[in-house]
């Protein structure tokens, strides 16, 4: 498979036999080749979430176009999205409008996070951590959290999810005080 063909259900349920088939005998891998294999695996269902993401976020796009060439209001355009990429995810509707809101924040208001997760670098939750932290901003200062925070690939994969958490609140609060305050003021207490 190229770069200019398009990601099939096809292709990726080919890669996936590919991987299956490989689980029925014993691996004969050395500790070392173990370990690299567990991390290629984990790069591999980091940017496949990535995937599942940007196809959803593009269903949406589709399905909303679709309803507005057919004159269905704009409240109503895009309904039952978040349910299709539920059941395509064997989760729950509620799960599916999360998964959909996530694809379309990170893809258009964290394009660092969204290359570090594409690229397998970071783990779908680690965008989720991010996109919500981030929430209560403006994108002026969501983006510049972003770069600051996962450009560099590296530091960012390296780092803990208590380090992304409170490196985006200390910037948060340097760039807008007023909102962390809001944020606070309006989070339900879970004491």
């Amino acid at each position: 498979m190229t770069t200019t063909e398009p990601l099939t259900a096809a292709a990726v349920a080919a890669m996936r036999r590919e991987v299956q088939v490989s689980l029925d005998g014993p691996s004969e891998l050395d500790d070392a080749a173990r370990f690299d294999l567990l991390r290629a695996l984990e790069e591999l269902v980091c940017t496949a979430t990535a995937a599942q993401a940007a196809v959803a976020a593009d269903l949406a796009e589709w399905v909303e176009a679709d309803h507005e060439s057919l004159g269905v209001p704009a409240s109503r355009r895009g309904q039952g999205v978040g349910a299709m990429i539920a059941r395509a995810r064997r989760e729950s509707p509620h799960r599916g409008q999360r998964h959909l809101g996530l694809a379309r924040v990170v893809r258009t208001e964290l394009p660092h996070t969204w290359a570090a997760w594409r690229a397998g670098r970071v783990t779908e939750w680690r965008a989720t951590v991010m996109a919500r932290e981030t929430a209560c901003l403006s994108l002026e200062d969501r983006l510049a959290i972003d770069e600051l925070l996962a450009a560099d690939h590296d530091v960012f994969e390296a780092m803990s999810e208590r380090e992304v958490v409170g490196g985006v609140q200390t910037e948060a609060a340097r760039l807008d005080a007023e909102a962390v305050t809001a944020r606070r003021r309006n989070r339900p207490s879970h004491r």
